[in-house]
C-alpha cells in the first residue's frame, strides 16, 4: 500500500506541475501512477489534500536531504556553502515540485491544504534560520532577524530557480549556487 501512495504522490507532482492545480484531473494522476481513481481517494479525501500532501512531503524530503548533507564538522563558511549548493541542487532536482511552489501556491487550493503547505514551508525557513543563528553564535554571521534572512534566502533561491526554468537551463545549478553564495557571503558592492 505504501508503494501505491508514493506512486500517487510522484504522479501528482508531475501532473500538478504541468497542468496546475485547477486544470489537473485526478483521473490523469491515477493513470500516471498506474492505479485506479478510487485508490487515490483511499489515501486523500480530495484533490486539494492530494496537492497539499504532494507539496508538503516533497519539501520534507528536501529538508531531510539537506539535514543529512549538513551533518559534518567542516568550518561554518564551508557549511554555509554546502547549504546553498545542496538547496539549489535539490530544488532543481525536484523541478516539478519547485514549479508548483513557484506557480501554484496562490491558486486557491483551499484553507486546510494551504495551511499544511505553509506549515512545512515555515519549517523549511526555520531550518535555514537555525543554520544562520548557529553561524552567528559561532561569530561568522552578524546578528539579525534570522527568520527574515532565511525567508530572503528562500525567496532568492525561488527567483533564481524560476529563472533557470524559464530560460530552459541557460544557467545551471552551479552558477545559481555560486551567485547566491557570492551575494549572501560578500554582498554586491565592491570593497
Amino acid at each position: 500500500m505504501k508503494n501505491s501512495r508514493e506512486k500517487i504522490l510522484k504522479a501528482a507532482v508531475a501532473v500538478f506541475s504541468r497542468r496546475g492545480f485547477h486544470q489537473a484531473q485526478v483521473e490523469e494522476i491515477a493513470k500516471k501512477a498506474g492505479v485506479g481513481k478510487g485508490t487515490i481517494y483511499l489515501y486523500f479525501p480530495n484533490k486539494a489534500m492530494l496537492f497539499s500532501a504532494a507539496v508538503s512531503e516533497g519539501l520534507e524530503e528536501i529538508m531531510a536531504a539537506l539535514q543529512s548533507e549538513l551533518q559534518s564538522d567542516v568550518p561554518f563558511t564551508e557549511h554555509f556553502h554546502i547549504l546553498i549548493r545542496t538547496s539549489v541542487t535539490l530544488y532543481l532536482k525536484h523541478g516539478d515540485l519547485s514549479k508548483i511552489l513557484i506557480n501554484e501556491l496562490t491558486s486557491g487550493i483551499g484553507p486546510a491544504a494551504m495551511k499544511e503547505i505553509e506549515a512545512v514551508r515555515e519549517r523549511f525557513i526555520g531550518f535555514i534560520a537555525g543554520v544562520l543563528e548557529q553561524g552567528s553564535r559561532d561569530g561568522y554571521i552578524k546578528p539579525m532577524d534570522f527568520r527574515l534572512a532565511a525567508a530572503g534566502i528562500v525567496g532568492l533561491m525561488d527567483s533564481l530557480c524560476r529563472f533557470h526554468f524559464q530560460s530552459r537551463g541557460a544557467v545551471d545549478s552551479a552558477q545559481i549556487a555560486e551567485t547566491m553564495h557570492a551575494i549572501l557571503s560578500n554582498g554586491l558592492l565592491a570593497k
